[in-house]
């Protein structure tokens, strides 16, 4: 059996589900990531106790290792899915374009020289967007003045003789 909880769901509605299940059963459990259970340890040692009560086999499916960390320190078993890194660039470039304030979030935590990366060249694109509306909205003119005719310098051939020779 798989149990998925978003992190819209009360922490009232999982510990109800998992005392549901009928005992001695194997389940795996998907928890989204910022899913207040994360808080406190002390839920999750109370989610061990209802698995522990009931005889119940449980695997948590994560994909945070925040949230794999969660577990193993409560004593619980864990699945981490890594994800590949074409799937991790496709989601943050996803974010970049949809979810800003989500992106930046990602990117601060991950406290790598990427955040610095990706804020100069945000700072670059604000810079040149707004370098290319003011050239824009601004009225310039150049004015290069070019003479309609070419002058020639004309050469005459004149014979001098002394004035004597006739």
């Amino acid at each position: 059996m798989k149990f998925f909880f978003s992190k819209t769901d009360s922490l009232y509605k999982i510990f109800k589900t998992l005392e549901k299940i009928p005992t001695g059963r194997k389940v795996e459990i998907f928890i989204d990531p910022e899913h207040s259970l994360f808080d406190n340890e002390w839920r999750g040692k109370q989610i061990k106790e209802i698995l522990e009560k009931r005889n119940i086999q449980a695997s948590f499916v994560t994909k945070k290792a925040k949230n794999k960390e969660f577990f193993l320190s409560i004593g619980l078993e864990v699945t981490h899915l890594e994800q590949r890194n074409i799937e991790k660039a496709a989601s943050m470039f996803y974010l970049f374009l949809f979810n800003i304030k989500k992106f930046h979030l990602h990117t601060y935590e991950s406290k790598k020289y990427v955040f610095a990366l990706i804020f100069f060249f945000e700072a670059l694109l604000i810079g040149l967007i707004a370098w290319v509306v003011v050239s824009l909205i601004l009225p310039s003119a150049a004015i290069t003045i070019k003479t309609a005719e070419d002058t020639e310098t004309i050469i005459y051939n004149f014979r001098y003789y002394p004035h004597q020779n006739s």
